[in-house]
């Protein structure tokens, strides 16, 4: 399964998911995109800058200080939530190639678990899929 289908399975199988962007955070970049409706690349490029400060920027920091103290093994943010009233942004990074990230909008009646545990399945499927292909 190609990338473009991946995150358009993620799409169809949570309806209640408005958009879905694959993105290099190392390089801010917008990979792939999936949208119930025609979105701008500003608006795509927002969504990716957003995960870069969830999930490595600043925010990430203040995490990671806060978990330190605790003795935690993984280090580093990996997935962020933001619920806002007319929609919640799920951002996920990817546990095997760190730089690897989903960025989804999804209404707020999204069945968050679920949907997390999918995107997070399909996610590292890709890195899989980059990894390999990088080896042939």
């Amino acid at each position: 399964m190609r990338i473009a289908d991946r995150i358009e399975n993620i799409r169809q199988q949570f309806p209640d998911c408005r958009t879905v962007v694959y993105a290099d955070i190392s390089a801010n970049n917008v990979l792939a995109s999936s949208a119930a409706s025609q979105l701008g690349q500003e608006h795509l490029n927002d969504l990716c800058e957003t995960a870069v400060h969830l999930l490595t920027g600043t925010s990430a920091e203040q995490v990671a200080r806060v978990w330190s103290d605790t003795g935690s093994v993984r280090r580093g943010v990996y997935q962020a939530i933001i619920i806002e009233l007319p929609e919640i942004g799920i951002f996920l990074r990817s546990v095997s190639n760190p730089t690897d990230a989903l960025c989804c909008v999804c209404a707020p009646s999204i069945n968050v678990a679920p949907f997390v545990t999918n995107a997070r399945e399909h996610l590292e499927a890709i890195g899989q899929m980059a990894e390999s292909d990088c080896k042939a």
